[in-house]
Parts: C-alpha cells; sequence; structure tokens
C-alpha cells in the first residue's frame, strides 16, 4: 500500500481486543451508527473464533497514532467493508481507498449511502469497469420488538438452524447473486453467522432460508419456486429476527427498491426503513483472475 503524500496510514489491526475497541465507538448516538457497529461486531465474533482467517485484512485509519475518525476498511476475500463515524466529510475514507489494491476487484458491500462517494472516486480515478452498482433500502427493527415476534409455522414445516453440510449447496445452487467462490461464502455463513430454514416435515427438504452476511445485514432470504405463497419467507424472517432479538441484537435487512414481496415481508413485521445502503462490484484489472470455492 502506497502512503506517499499522506501521512494518514492504514493500519492493520490483528486481534480481536482492538477491533472490539474500534466497534464500540460506534455505540454513540444509537442506532444511527448500527451499520459500523455491526460489520465490526461481526468480525470481532470471528477474530473470536479464529484468530488467523486466511484473506482476511482489517485496517483503521490513524495519523500520530490515533485513530480518525474510529474509520475501518476490511477486505475479507473479495468483498471490501467500509465505515466512518464521519457522515458528512468523506475525505479521510477517500484517503483510505485510495491506499488498496483494487487490481483483482472488489465488491464494496452494503456501505451507507452517505459514504458512497469516496467510493466513486475511486473508481473513476483509477478507471476501474464495474459489474454492478446498485441501491438497496436499509430496514430497521429494534431487538426488543424483534424478540417478541411470533412463528407460526404452517401445519407439515418445521424452522431450525441451517447445516452447512446438507443445506449449503442447495442455497449456492439457487442463489441469484451466485458467483465464483459464493459457495465458500455460504458455508461460512451458516457455520459463523445466526441463520434460520424452513423444512419440510418427514422428508426434511429445506424449502425457504434466511442467512446473516458479514456486514450484519439479513440476506439471502430465499423461498423454492414450489413452495412460496405459503407465508415461508415471513416465517423464516421471524425466525432469524426473534434470535437475534433475544440475543440482544437489533435486526437490519437490505431490500432491492423493486422487490416488493421481500419489502412487503419486512414491513408487515413492523420494520422500518431507515437508510440508504449500495452495493458495488469492480471488475479485476489483471488477467485471468477469479476467487475459488476456498480460501
Amino acid at each position: 500500500m502506497s502512503d506517499k503524500g499522506n501521512n494518514k496510514k492504514l493500519i492493520e489491526i490483528h486481534n480481536a481486543e482492538d477491533i472490539q475497541k474500534l466497534r464500540d465507538h460506534y455505540l454513540k448516538d444509537w442506532p444511527q451508527h448500527c451499520v459500523g457497529y455491526y460489520c465490526l461486531n461481526n468480525f470481532f465474533k470471528w477474530k473470536k473464533l479464529n484468530s488467523n482467517i486466511k484473506n482476511l485484512k482489517i485496517y483503521t485509519l490513524r495519523e500520530d497514532g490515533d485513530h480518525v475518525e474510529a474509520l475501518y476498511v476490511i477486505v475479507d476475500r473479495y468483498q471490501l467493508f467500509i465505515g466512518s463515524l464521519n457522515s458528512n466529510n468523506c475525505e479521510n475514507l477517500s484517503k483510505a481507498l485510495e491506499q488498496l489494491d483494487w487490481s483483482g476487484g472488489l465488491k464494496v458491500s452494503s456501505f451507507r449511502e452517505c459514504h458512497r462517494q469516496p467510493v466513486v472516486n475511486v473508481v473513476r480515478n483509477r478507471c476501474l469497469q464495474c459489474e454492478y452498482d446498485s441501491l438497496t433500502l436499509m430496514y430497521y427493527m429494534a431487538h426488543h420488538k424483534a424478540k417478541e415476534l411470533e412463528i407460526c409455522c404452517p401445519k407439515g414445516y418445521y424452522v431450525k438452524p441451517l447445516s452447512s453440510a446438507t443445506d449449503a449447496e442447495i442455497i449456492d445452487s439457487l442463489w441469484p447473486n451466485r458467483h465464483q467462490g459464493s459457495l465458500f461464502l455460504i458455508k461460512r455463513l451458516i457455520d459463523w453467522n445466526a441463520n434460520m430454514g424452513v423444512y419440510v416435515d418427514g422428508t426434511n427438504e429445506l424449502v425457504a432460508w434466511c442467512l446473516r452476511l458479514q456486514g450484519g445485514f439479513l440476506g439471502a432470504l430465499q423461498v423454492k419456486n414450489d413452495y412460496k405463497r405459503l407465508g415461508l419467507g415471513s416465517v423464516v424472517t421471524r425466525a432469524i429476527s426473534r434470535s437475534l432479538g433475544e440475543q440482544g441484537e437489533d435486526v437490519m435487512a437490505l431490500v432491492n427498491e423493486d422487490n416488493q414481496p421481500s419489502r412487503g415481508i419486512f414491513e408487515k413485521l413492523g420494520f422500518t426503513v431507515t437508510d440508504r445502503c449500495y452495493w458495488l462490484r469492480t471488475l479485476p484489472t489483471v488477467e485471468n483472475f477469479s476467487w475459488p470455492d476456498g480460501e
């Protein structure tokens, strides 16, 4: 990483305790900075599970030894997560992003609209091509409401946490966002994060599911085509939301603005739209670069 002409340097954080300290800055003015809190909380938990996760780099910006705006830049394989307590002036976030290696392509995941300009700037300045650049609405529910959600599973179905051994390949094969390396991602999310699935009594067929992504958002919410219009999307959303609420964690989800079925699920459950977040993926600038289904 180059810091020529820039005395604000990206410094890698190696241990869980330092991630925890950085995370706690985002408790300020709750829930204004909950996106940053839950993203850092996810990787704090992951570091506690495995202190040497391959291809995971967690950085903060420092000047003269001090944190700058509690800013973080996290590179998890091909995914990039960013955040800062400063929602108005993004100059420091721009300086941080300019220090990254973008040659392999990066999926800038679930970043707040207030932090969009630095990402757009680096794409423009480096003449990067984008595979997509999409807007999503952020739905939010406080934990005290989430833990009161009722789970009414239709007769003939039951709810339980997913298994990476039996469910990951099914989820990956049907995921609209399936991509090179996504099976590894789904397996790790099932093993390390909250999740729920709906199964058929007797056959134990998985027919609906929802995962919690690295950024702390619910994601990959899906119902098999033959089982739609049975309310199973609502069942699995209630189940994972209640599980998080019982752990004292607020619930966040991102939904495409034109995805009316998913929006309807969250709105009927009492979620409210509190922000707008983007997903942007840049293409590699080196030939034949891809992420395999492995570390």
